[in-house]
């Protein structure tokens, strides 16, 4: 869980990069990180797999400086897989 970093000038050499890339995980807790200087969007989603994730307290800034095609946080749209995975994170 990624908690109280400091991630920034990423994607020097690897242009595809994020702060916080997820795929197929779930119950996940970004928060309270800070965020700055990349080219792409700082928080990408690639799917909706389990879902329960937590995204809070975050600075997102100077972000997708290389393209226009999002914003800080970019989500495919793809639809939540079936699983049987653990990923409630409870009440």
């Amino acid at each position: 869980e990624p908690l109280f970093r400091s991630i920034h000038d990423i994607g020097v050499y690897g242009k595809q990069t994020s702060c916080y890339f997820q795929s197929i995980a779930c119950g996940n807790t970004i928060q309270d990180n800070v965020c700055y200087n990349g080219p792409r969007a700082g928080f990408n989603f690639n799917d909706g797999f389990g879902g329960t994730n937590v995204v809070a307290g975050n600075l997102v800034f100077n972000m997708v400086r290389e393209t226009g095609d999002h914003g800080p946080f970019n989500s495919w749209d793809r639809q939540p897989y079936v699983t049987a995975a653990a990923c409630d994170t409870g009440p």
